[in-house]
């Protein structure tokens, strides 16, 4: 299998899917959902929940970038940008990149990191939360991301060190530290079950 840089990888957002050399893989997200609690959730306040977060992901990109019109920015995004802005000034990290696509050669999935940025002269694998709470599955998420990373030849060193930076509607930000080494072995279980699942479904 070739890597990142030599297959053709496309994203279908509408349906939050990938196709790599024209065939879909599962994605990180994908793997990872069925290990959520999100049973009585109004189906509606899951997808509102969701848009915004993708929101808020696209105006941190747009600012690393130096491409986004702030005077623009909708009022509710604000706070969550001032987050962002102030956690690179308190930890002077640098962005080495943002919404980046990555793929897993040997193990065939696929996925969207948030940024990989340089701290304390280590790069690391960084994931934005913008809801209520930090979700459990940001660990096994970010463990794979960073395998995808190193299995792809796209970074040749990342820290098994990740973070999750989960900003708030107050300006504030908190920093949360990832670094247990089960995380990864986690989501080759889910990933594992997932191919059973599209093996099998419901004709057993």
């Amino acid at each position: 299998m070739a890597s990142v840089a030599a297959s053709q990888v496309v994203f279908n957002e509408s349906e939050h899917s990938y196709t790599v050399d024209g065939v879909r893989w599962p994605s990180v997200t994908q793997i990872l959902d069925p290990l959520l609690e999100l049973d009585g959730i109004p189906r509606a306040a899951l997808e509102a929940a969701a848009r915004f977060g993708n929101h808020v992901h696209q105006a941190c990109h747009l600012y690393d970038l130096n491409r986004l019109d702030e005077e623009d920015l909708d009022e509710p995004l604000r706070p969550y940008l001032e987050g962002w802005k102030a956690f690179l000034r308190d930890t002077g990290a640098l962005v080495c990149n943002s919404e980046q696509r990555v793929i897993h050669p040997k193990l065939r999935y696929a996925g969207t990191l948030d940024k990989t940025i340089l701290l304390k002269e280590r790069r690391h694998v960084l994931d934005i939360k913008s809801g209520a709470q930090v979700p459990p599955t940001v660990g096994p998420q970010t463990a794979a991301y960073r395998e995808a990373l190193l299995e792809s030849k796209s970074v040749l060193d990342c820290s098994r060190t990740r973070y999750c930076l989960h900003l708030r509607p107050d300006k504030t930000y908190r920093l949360h530290t990832l670094n247990d080494d089960a995380d990864f072995h986690l989501f080759v279980s889910a990933l594992n079950i997932h191919r059973w699942r599209e093996k099998y479904g419901r004709h057993w």
